[in-house]
């Protein structure tokens, strides 16, 4: 059979549509292996960090002004006063003007971040300053004090306003957040920092049980009795005690009626009559006491629990007490069993974390978990979002508040570049460990909520951006080490009462 016969009757190949089709299948594979590229490329290069905006007071030649969170300038520095930002999120902010130092007065205006005026409606616009026990400043920030026809209210960050202007004068309790004292035709009363008017301007006196609001208020009458208002308003107890003490827990209250001091439960219940005229403290129906210098427990239904043998007692979790013995601090249960010696210096303990620390003779810190187990032992901690860090021979360690120990990702999970240090010097990786930043300074800190990490050369400090890069050379002696921070060109400065940025050296 002949080799052309094979084909009779049958369509030839079109050589031209072929090999097209052989150039469109190469065309597709190159172009899936660009895109392959593409992708690997994406995800080797660095990440980029999502900074929100923020505003902070700036002091520059001598006068204030405002920045945002990337380092530039919002409010050209024209002030002679630090101008003030209750909501370092939202662009509103208050300067102070036409200062007379001889009488004391002066004026307040709000503006935004286009130098325009806010809430013009009102003679006078004021953030609400507060301190807290070490008398450390802060603001309220939902709420600004307003003025007008010479009466008080409140408005929000957005010029609603939250309560009317018709009270002589509103003041916050000094140290609670959340509680602001309304006055009115001589009586007190108390609104929320959101502005919602919580007790009745009808009251001689308002105080807090303790330092939190949500453990209620106590409030005086006219005819100089106590009663007890929760933080939602309701009434605990009425005004009918002579004397209340700044304790509770779970509804029960140490009150002083017909001369006598009891624990008062919130229905009504009475007990420990006569027993707790120096207590310090309620705690799951156990209550401590102090007679004559000396500590010890009752229970409002076994009644003597802990003997008053303690120089000192306070709760710390569960069962367990701070007790003091002989000059020395150690760990207690409500069975008066030691759980930790009486072998220290001091012991405090944070109740917004979950760990004792106790001082040792040395003046070093032991780091105590909720098991009594010491997990460290260092100087003082630094308190992050959720976490600790520590310095621990000359190495700085992130743990839990449980004291599990951590990783610098894992405490900064947004952050785009890492501390590394190596023979001494400091540098920086990405989160995959790679160099970004060779080892090479004396010292340095991680990288900050708007992308910023400083670093230390021949003593002076300056800052690298979110991918490496410099900033502001190195040309800062910065005093308090502990506390360095930069945005931009601007650092933090030294007084972290006022909280504002500087470029002064």
């Amino acid at each position: 059979m002949s080799k052309g016969k094979r084909y009779n009757g049958e369509r030839k190949l079109n050589i031209k549509k072929v090999i097209g089709v052989i150039v469109t299948i190469i065309l597709i594979i190159a172009f899936i292996i660009g895109i392959k590229k593409i992708l690997k490329a994406d995800k080797n290069a660095m990440a980029t960090k999502n900074i929100e905006m923020a505003y902070f007071p700036v002091f520059t030649n001598g006068n204030w002004g405002v920045i945002n969170s990337k380092g530039e300038k919002v409010i050209e520095p024209a002030y002679a006063e630090m101008i003030m930002i209750p909501n370092k999120s939202k662009p509103v902010f208050i300067c102070t003007y036409d200062v007379n130092y001889v009488d004391g007065s002066y004026k307040t205006k709000a503006i935004n971040e286009k130098n325009e005026e806010l809430f013009t409606d009102y003679e006078n616009v004021n953030t609400i300053q507060n301190h807290d026990a070490n008398n450390n400043l802060w603001l309220e920030e939902d709420v600004l004090k307003v003025q007008k026809e010479g009466k008080y209210g409140l408005i929000n960050l957005d010029g609603k306003l939250v309560l009317n202007c018709e009270y002589d004068s509103i003041t916050p309790i000094k140290g609670v957040k959340n509680s602001l004292i309304i006055k009115k035709e001589g009586k007190v009363g108390l609104a929320s920092s959101k502005g919602t008017e919580v007790i009745p301007a009808e009251y001689a006196e308002i105080t807090v049980l303790t330092d939190e609001y949500e453990n209620g208020y106590l409030v005086k009458n006219a005819d100089g009795k106590f009663g007890v208002i929760s933080s939602d308003g309701t009434t605990d107890l009425e005004c009918i005690y002579e004397d209340i003490k700044h304790t509770t827990d779970s509804g029960m209250y140490i009150v002083k009626e017909n001369g006598t001091w009891k624990v008062r439960l919130k229905d009504g219940t009475a007990c420990l009559e006569g027993k707790v005229d120096n207590a310090t403290e309620i705690y799951s129906a156990n209550v401590v006491v102090n007679n004559n210098g000396k500590y010890g427990i009752y229970n409002i239904e076994t009644d003597l629990k802990i003997p008053v043998e303690y120089e000192f007692l306070a709760h710390t979790f569960d069962d367990k007490y701070i007790a003091k013995k002989e000059g020395k601090f150690g760990i207690i249960n409500t069975s008066n069993e030691v759980l930790v010696q009486f072998e220290y210096a001091d012991i405090t303990y944070n109740k917004h974390t979950d760990y004792l620390k106790a001082k040792t003779a040395q003046g070093a810190y032991s780091y105590i978990t909720r098991n009594m187990e010491v997990k460290v032992t260092a100087g003082e901690e630094t308190i992050l979002n959720g976490y600790i860090s520590l310095n621990i021979n000359g190495e700085t360690k992130y743990y839990d508040y449980k004291l599990n120990e951590k990783s610098n990702k894992d405490v900064y999970t947004s952050n785009t570049l890492f501390i590394k240090k190596e023979n001494g010097k400091y540098g920086f990786v990405d989160k995959n460990g790679k160099t970004v930043v060779e080892c090479k300074y004396e010292d340095a800190r991680e990288q900050n909520d708007y992308g910023c990490s400083a670093v230390k050369e021949n003593g002076k400090w300056g800052a690298i951006d979110q991918h490496g890069k410099i900033v502001v050379s190195p040309t800062y002696i910065l005093k308090d080490e502990n506390e360095i921070d930069f945005i931009g060109r601007w650092h933090r400065t030294a007084d972290l009462n006022a909280n504002y940025y500087t470029d002064a050296e």
